[in-house]
């Protein structure tokens, strides 16, 4: 009900201390962002294991009827990230009831700014100034997932994304006399088309990939042609490095359009390249066999990977574990938006199942079981 965009999760980062204070788990946050993390020590030193959620929501107005809908005008939890936090936060009661059972140390990691792209690497400097982890798992809810079923796939599990801002220049003029000048329109629907075309013609084809524009901005009155169009988009890939060419080939389509229509044409990748979400295959077979000890959880093993991309991978490219997606849709309830709709929901009866599994495999790796 109380959701904040991503960097402006101060209510949010004191709710969630304010319930590891009752659970006396100490923590220490991450300078710069929102991001904290709490520990749990064992009994003896021995593996350690991190456990991430992240927390921040969308600028997106919620159109749900719900008693639990958000407070906060143009902002809701379209993603899901208020049902990660309360799933660590019951995985950390559980854990922090059993610490005097177990050993080595758990690190309850809470993330800010993964909608876009930030928080991640903050968290991993702090393990890293901690001696690093051995294990790194989190989950995320999945509304065109069915409740009661959880994905864990081996490899690829959520395409890398790197955002694409085009400028094209011309030169303006009368609509009615395009010949006298140098029409960016033209040259920039010229381009969006071209680079369409770099997943099939250009680019690995046993890779899934996408390039798309999803902002075409230029012009004032339609018998003006303008100086300048901007474009915005990106491209989504499933092979580590696989956006460096992907922008190689945009960059040369770019050129060859540039001297057909006579503008310049600049291609810069400002934002974040977050690399594909890549699960390690040990990680994975540990995982699929602890679903069986949750009561009302299976492994769905016919989901395909998620085209939409996280930050959390960067925990992958340095520790192993994986990203499971918890099913959270629930069709006899109308739980059925995708995530980032304003009516994106959950069925909150999964928050249990997530919980008792992520539970599970921590005391497991440590080396005890429930």
């Amino acid at each position: 009900m109380h959701p904040e965009v991503s960097y402006q999760e101060v209510w949010t980062s004191s709710r969630i201390q304010e319930e590891l204070g009752r659970m006396d788990i100490p923590f220490e946050s991450i300078e710069g962002t929102r991001s904290f993390v709490g520990i749990i020590e064992g009994i003896n030193p021995g593996r350690t294991i991190a456990l991430r959620a992240d927390m921040d929501a969308l600028p997106v107005q919620e159109e749900n009827d719900v008693p639990y809908k958000s407070c906060i005008d143009g902002v809701m939890h379209a993603c899901g990230h208020d049902a990660h936090v309360a799933m660590l936060l019951g995985a950390a009661k559980v854990l922090s009831e059993l610490r005097s059972s177990f050993e080595g140390k758990i690190f309850l990691c809470f993330q800010s700014a993964e909608e876009i792209a930030g928080g991640a690497v903050e968290l991993i400097n702090y393990l890293e100034s901690k001696g690093g982890v051995d294990q790194v798992i989190a989950l995320h809810v999945w509304s065109s997932i069915k409740a009661g079923t959880i994905m864990l796939r081996d490899g690829p599990t959520m395409a890398g994304a790197r955002g694409i801002e085009i400028c094209v220049k011309g030169r303006g003029g009368h609509a009615s006399r395009p010949d006298l000048a140098k029409d960016p329109i033209k040259a920039a629907c010229e381009l969006v088309l071209k680079m369409s075309s770099i997943p099939s013609n250009f680019y690995d084809v046993l890779d899934h990939s996408v390039v798309y524009i999803g902002k075409f901005q230029g012009g004032t009155m339609g018998n003006v042609l303008p100086h300048k169009v901007v474009l915005s988009g990106g491209c989504r890939f499933f092979k580590i490095g696989g956006s460096d060419e992907i922008v190689r080939h945009v960059r040369r389509i770019a050129e060859g359009v540039a001297r057909i229509y006579d503008v310049d044409i600049e291609v810069e990748t400002p934002r974040a390249n977050v690399p594909p979400v890549v699960n390690h295959r040990r990680s994975v077979e540990r995982a699929r066999e602890l679903v069986a000890q949750v009561e009302g959880l299976t492994v769905d093993d016919t989901l395909p990977p998620v085209c939409a991309s996280d930050n959390y991978s960067f925990f992958l490219l340095k520790y192993p574990g994986f990203y499971g997606f918890l099913g959270a849709m629930n069709e006899d309830k109308g739980i059925v938006w995708e995530q980032h709709n304003n009516r994106f929901d959950i069925d909150e009866t999964v928050l249990r199942k997530g919980y008792e599994f992520m539970c599970g495999y921590a005391l497991d790796f440590l080396g005890q079981k429930m």
